[in-house]
């Protein structure tokens, strides 16, 4: 199988668990998110599930959906389904139902005039205080703020297809 740089791999020599921190360490050095959907669905799972982590984890739900990698929320709700987590999934999606990150995301945009058309932002066009408190109770509810191990679940859904390769 090939890696993600493009370079031969025994992938079988992995656990779920290593491969997935290899590709923690490897995600952000070789490729671009763009580039994700032509690796296997295994492994874009993984990839999905781990930016994400990165991102809530470094700067927040409200960063998530301003930044480029919100722009992947379909595939970050797809992931946490694809590994049996639909609590994950389920409160990502209603966060992006209350504020959608490409609209959150344009409204910071350099020269961006566009007038929004969304009910999550005020007149200022600035987000509103129920969304933002909306918002921040979902996120409360995220596995990185509870005690579920969304990771177990990862980890043994690559286990799997790595055994089935």
């Amino acid at each position: 199988m090939q890696w993600i740089d493009g370079s031969d791999i025994d992938i079988n020599q992995y656990t779920g668990e290593t491969l997935c921190e290899k590709l923690s360490l490897d995600m952000w050095d070789c490729c671009k998110v763009e580039q994700w959907s032509r690796w296997a669905d295994f492994i874009q799972v993984a990839y999905f599930i781990i930016a994400f982590d990165t991102e809530l984890t470094m700067e927040g739900i409200f960063t998530f959906l301003e930044n480029s990698i919100g722009h992947y929320a379909p595939q970050i709700i797809r992931a946490f389904r694809a590994i049996t987590d639909d609590n994950d999934a389920d409160i990502l999606e209603e966060i992006c139902s209350l504020c959608p990150p490409d609209i959150m995301r344009s409204k910071f945009l350099e020269n961006s005039h566009q007038e929004y058309e969304i009910n999550c932002f005020n007149e200022n066009h600035e987000l509103k205080k129920e969304i933002i408190e909306r918002i921040t109770e979902l996120e409360r509810n995220l596995y990185l703020n509870t005690d579920f191990d969304m990771w177990s679940l990862l980890f043994d859904f690559v286990d799997k297809k790595i055994a089935a390769l």
